[in-house]
């Protein structure tokens, strides 16, 4: 994604987030929103600070296109990617049957769910980068 296209997604994180804090105010909404507008706020601030930073400071805008085109930097992030997606594989997988034991169901099916999403996610990705290598 180009630099400006950056900038305007995260001044919308800016106003979707601040539209959801406005709305919970005056709805006397739940706090687990208010925190979502909250972080979405954060967020697309700091990722608006950088995309300033990326277009006005020039050293900064090499290192971070070098560092981005590096190909040591992509294998530690693929591999990176790897290790997250297998814990959280494994750490669903015994939450499940934890949750089972425990007699909550629903908590048991939600994380099932999670992992055959990501499983079926991964197989998904898989027949797709297997024709395209």
């Amino acid at each position: 994604m180009n630099n400006r296209r950056r900038m305007i997604h995260s001044a919308a994180e800016i106003v979707i987030g601040a539209v959801l804090l406005i709305t919970v105010r005056l709805m006397d909404g739940d706090s687990i929103w208010l925190g979502m507008g909250g972080a979405l706020i954060a967020v697309g601030a700091v990722q608006l600070f950088l995309g300033l930073r990326y277009r006005m400071d020039a050293e900064y805008r090499e290192r971070t296109d070098t560092e981005a085109a590096d190909e040591r930097n992509q294998f530690i992030r693929s591999r990176a990617w790897v290790w997250a997606s297998t814990g959280f594989v494994l750490i669903g997988g015994v939450m499940t049957i934890v949750f089972q034991i425990l007699g909550r169901q629903e908590l048991s099916t939600l994380c099932g769910t999670g992992v055959s999403l990501l499983v079926l996610l991964y197989w998904l990705s898989y027949l797709v980068l297997k024709k395209k290598y």
